[in-house]
C-alpha cells in the first residue's frame, strides 16, 4: 500500500502540478531530539562521537551518552571542575585514549571516565601525580591521540618529552595541532607558529590578518586540519573563517561576519558547515560558494530561527544540531526529498500562508487538496495518466470532510509530509523501500543481567565483580556456576531508523549456527539475547548487525568471552584430587590383596612345611623310638641307664641334672662332659628332649589335654611346655596335635 500511494503522490506532483519543481536552497527537514527522548536538558554545548560509535552531547551541566537509542546522562559537579585560567572560549570536548574525555569551558577543566561513567574528582592530584608542580592553565589534544599542558609559562608533552617555552602575555596560545614532524601553535594574535617536534626549533610564523585586525578575531580560536592545511574559525568583535595552506605557508580569508561563528564541521564531500547566531551556513570549499539557512523546519511543521551552537555528522551521514535552548535537531539526506512547488506551478489562488491550505488522505491511500473552500482530487485513470480534478464538498470522502490536516501541514500514510506556506507547497517525499544508511560500527555491548537482575560495573556478585567497567569496554565475563541465567543487550548505533536492525548471533558451544533475532527480541534497535541453564564452560558470543536481513560484513561483528566457572568438586583440581583417591584407594587395595595372598601363601607354605616337618618328627620318633640306643656302640649301656632313669623320672617336675648325675654315680662336670661327647647335648637339654618326645608321643594318642600332657612329662605348665615344643619342633603342641589328625 505505502508503494501504492508513494506513486499516487508522485503522479499527483509531476502531472498534475506541471513540474517536480525545484530544489530549495534549504532542503533539510529536521527531527527535534530533546528532553522529551531522555536528554538531561536542552541547551547543548558540544557533540562528538566516540570510537565505538555512540555520542557523546555536552549540556550546560551534563554528559550524556547516546546509544542509539537511550540516553545516559551524568551531572557535572562543583567537585569535578578545575580552574583553567588560559582558556576562555566556549565549551570544547577533547578525547584522550578511547575512555577518557577531556571538557574544557571558560576557565573550567573537567574529565569524564568512560569505563567506570563519572567525573573523575580530583584532577588537581590527579595532575601532581604527572609529575606537574604548577597549575595547569590549559590542555589540549593532537591528532596523534597525544595530551599537551600548558602550565608554568611552557607548552609541555610527556611522551615526546616536549618543552616549550610560550611567549608572554598578551600573546597566548588558543589552539594546537601536529602531524608526525611538526607541530602548529595558533595564538590569540591570529598568528600560526610551526616547531620541530624534534628539539623544538621554531621552523616559521605566518598571521591570518594584519596585526591592526587583532582585535578582531582574538577571543577564541577552532583549528581542522585537512589535507595539506588547516581551517581555522575565529571569533572576536567579529567572526572569520580562514584557511592556512602548510606547503606554500599562506593563509585564505574565507568568510568574514559581523557576529560570531559558533562551531566548524568538515564532512567527507569537502564542504563547511559553520554555527551562528541564526541558523547555520554551507561552503562550498572548492568553490567557495556560501549558503546560510537561517530557518529550520521541523517535521511538526514549526519553523525554527534559533542560534545552533554546534553542529555534528555522525558514521551514517546525518547531521546533528545543538541548539542552545531547544534541544538537538537531526538531519539525514536520505530521509526525506524535498520538492518546492510555487505559484506559479499551478492554477491554485492561495493568497495566504497557512491555514488557508489544507491536505487529506482517505482510506484508499488518495490525495485531497482543500484550498480556500475549493477541493480538488488526484486522479488515475487506467492508463495511469493522473489529473487534479475539482470536486464538491459532497464528493469530498466522509472521513475528511472535518478531517483535513490542520495548519497547512499533512503527513501521509507513506510517511510524505506535505507544507503549505506563503511561496506555495513544500512536498517532503518518503519512500518506505529506501535503504537504511549502512552501518560503520560494530554493535555495542550496552547491559548485562543476571537472573533478571542489571549488573552494575565494578559491584560484586556472589564474591565475584562480573564487569569491572561499563559494558562497552567489557569483553571478558566470568561467572560461577549458579550465575547461568543471562541476558546479554546490544544496540546497532543505528541512528537513521533504529527498528529497521537486523540481528543475528551465536553463543559457540550451545547455537551450532548464527540465530536470527525475531522482533520479539528486539525494542526500538536493542538486542536482547537470552540464555538459560548454561553448563559450565567458555564460551565466545558473537553478535552482529545490518540493515538488510541478507547482507552481513564480518567487520560489524561484536565478541565476548564468557565463562562459567564449574562448583568446585567440578574443577580440573578436583577432578585430578579424585584421580589420586582412586589410584591411591586402587594401590591400597593391591598392596592388601598382596599381603593377604602373600601372608596366605606363606601361611600354606607353613602348614606345608609344618606337616612334612611333622610327619618327619613321627617317622624319627619311631627311629628313636624312645631314643633307645644301639646296643652295638660301647657307650649304649651308659646313655640307655640315662634316659630309662629320665623316663622313670618324668612325672617329677623337679627331676634335675643334679638329680640324674647322682642315679649314674657321676658328678655333674663328667656327666656334662660325657653327653656332650656322645651325643652333642647339654645334661639339661637331654633331660628335656626325652620329655619333647614323650609329650610327642601322648600328643599324637590324642587321648590327654596339652595340660595333662604337661604334668606327666614333668613340664611345670602348658606355657612352658608349648614354649620348648615350639622351639624343638616349630610348631605349637596343639597344631602338632592337628596336623597328625590331618596327615591322618
Amino acid at each position: 500500500m505505502y508503494c501504492c500511494n508513494f506513486k499516487k503522490t508522485l503522479l499527483f506532483l509531476s502531472l498534475v502540478l506541471g513540474v517536480l519543481g525545484k530544489m530549495l536552497a534549504n532542503d533539510f527537514l529536521f527531527t527535534p531530539v530533546n528532553t522529551s527522548n531522555g536528554l538531561s536538558d536542552n541547551h547543548i554545548r558540544y557533540i562528538m562521537e566516540i570510537p565505538d560509535g555512540r555520542l557523546v552531547f555536552t549540556t550546560q551541566t551534563h554528559i550524556n551518552l547516546f546509544d542509539g537509542v537511550h540516553f545516559s546522562h551524568y551531572a557535572r559537579k562543583p567537585e569535578h571542575r578545575y580552574p583553567l585560567e588560559a582558556y576562555s572560549g566556549f565549551t570544547h570536548l577533547y578525547l584522550q585514549g578511547d575512555s577518557l574525555l577531556w571538557l574544557k569551558d571558560h576557565h573550567q577543566l573537567s574529565a569524564f571516565d568512560l569505563k567506570k561513567e563519572q567525573f573523575v574528582n580530583d584532577l588537581e592530584q590527579y595532575f601532581v601525580q604527572q609529575g606537574l608542580t604548577e597549575p595547569v592553565d590549559d590542555l589540549f589534544t593532537d591528532q596523534q591521540d597525544r595530551l599537551w599542558l600548558v602550565s608554568g609559562g611552557q607548552l609541555l608533552q610527556e611522551d615526546l618529552q616536549f618543552k616549550l617555552d610560550l611567549p608572554p602575555s598578551p600573546q597566548h596560545l588558543q589552539d594546537l595541532a601536529s602531524d608526525h614532524k611538526h607541530l602548529y601553535l595558533f595564538f590569540n594574535t591570529g598568528e600560526a607558529s610551526c616547531y620541530q617536534l624534534n628539539g623544538g626549533q621554531r621552523l616559521y610564523t605566518r598571521a591570518a590578518y594584519p596585526a591592526a585586525e587583532s582585535s578582531n578575531f582574538d577571543n577564541t580560536s577552532l583549528i581542522i586540519p585537512k589535507g595539506e592545511g588547516f581551517y581555522q574559525l575565529r571569533n572576536g568583535s567579529k567572526g572569520g573563517f580562514f584557511h592556512f595552506d602548510v606547503p606554500t605557508r599562506k593563509w585564505t580569508r574565507i568568510m568574514e561576519k559581523d557576529y560570531t561563528l559558533n562551531t566548524l564541521m568538515i564532512t567527507g564531500d569537502n564542504k563547511a558547515y559553520i554555527t551562528c547566531v541564526q541558523g547555520f551556513w554551507i561552503i562550498d570549499l572548492d568553490s567557495h560558494e556560501q549558503q546560510h539557512l537561517p530557518a529550520l523546519r521541523t517535521q511538526r511543521g514549526k519553523v525554527l530561527a534559533t542560534e545552533i551552537s554546534t553542529i555534528y555528522q555522525d558514521h551514517q551521514e546525518a547531521l546533528w544540531l545543538g541548539t542552545f535552548s531547544r534541544g538537538l535537531l537531526y538531519h539525514h539526506p536520505h530521509r526525506y526529498h524535498l520538492l518546492s512547488l510555487d505559484k506559479t506551478d499551478t492554477s491554485l489562488s492561495w493568497k495566504h500562508p497557512g491555514p488557508t491550505t489544507y491536505f487529506g488522505e482517505d482510506r484508499s491511500g488518495n490525495i485531497y487538496l482543500n484550498d480556500r473552500g475549493k477541493n480538488y482530487q488526484l486522479n488515475v485513470d487506467t492508463s495511469g495518466k493522473s489529473q487534479l480534478l475539482p470536486i464538491s464538498p459532497t464528493q469530498v470522502p466522509k472521513e475528511l470532510q472535518r478531517e483535513y490536516g490542520s495548519d497547512a501541514a499533512f503527513s501521509a500514510s507513506d510517511g510524505s509530509l506535505y507544507f503549505a506556506d506563503k511561496d506555495g507547497y513544500s512536498v517532503y517525499l518518503s519512500h518506505p523501500d529506501l535503504p537504511t544508511p549502512a552501518l560503520s560500527h560494530p554493535p555495542v555491548f550496552t547491559a548485562f543481567y543476571l537472573q533478571g537482575e542489571k549488573i552494575l560495573p565494578n559491584k560484586s556478585y556472589h564474591s565475584r565483580v562480573v564487569l569491572p567497567s561499563h559494558p562497552p569496554y567489557v569483553n571478558h565475563i566470568e561467572l560461577n556456576h549458579k550465575q547461568n541465567f543471562i541476558i546479554l543487550e546490544f544496540s546497532a548505533l543505528n541512528y537513521f531508523d533504529p527498528k529497521r536492525t537486523h540481528y543475528r548471533y551465536q553463543l559457540e558451544g550451545i547455537d551450532e549456527n548464527w540465530v536470527y533475532a525475531t522482533h520479539n527480541q528486539q525494542s526500538n534497535g536493542i538486542l536482547q539475547a537470552h540464555y538459560t541453564n548454561l553448563p559450565p564452560n567458555e564460551y565466545r558470543f558473537k553478535v552482529a548487525a545490518s540493515v538488510a536481513p541478507d547482507r552481513w560484513d564480518e567487520k560489524n561483528t561484536t565478541s565476548i568471552q564468557l565463562v562459567i566457572h564449574a562448583p568446585w568438586w567440578k574443577t580440573p583440581w578436583a577432578y585430578l584430587i579424585y584421580t589420586l583417591l582412586i589410584l591411591l584407594i586402587t594401590y591400597a587395595a593391591l598392596r592388601l590383596y598382596v599381603y593377604q595372598t602373600k601372608k596366605r601363601l606363606e601361611r600354606k607354605n607353613k602348614e606345608d612345611l609344618l606337616l612334612e616337618r611333622i610327619r618327619s618328627l613321627i617317622e624319627a620318633t619311631a627311629t628313636e623310638d624312645n631314643t633307645k640306643p644301639d646296643q652295638n656302640q660301647p657307650e649304649s649301656p651308659f646313655i640307655a641307664q640315662a634316659v630309662q632313669l629320665v623316663e622313670q623320672n618324668l612325672h617329677l617336675p623337679g627331676y634335675s641334672v643334679e638329680q640324674l648325675s647322682r642315679d649314674l654315680c657321676m658328678d655333674r662336670t663328667g656327666l656334662y662332659r660325657k653327653l656332650v661327647t656322645l651325643l652333642d647335648q647339654s645334661p639339661s637339654l637331654f633331660i628335656r628332649n626325652i620329655r619333647l618326645q614323650r609329650a610327642a608321643q601322648l600328643l599324637l594318642q590324642g587321648q590327654l589335654s596339652i595340660a595333662e600332657v604337661a604334668e606327666q612329662t614333668g613340664f611345670s605348665s602348658s606355657s612352658y611346655l608349648s614354649k620348648c615344643f615350639q622351639e624343638r619342633y616349630g610348631c605349637r603342641p596343639s597344631e602338632y596335635a592337628k596336623t597328625k589328625e590331618n596327615a591322618r
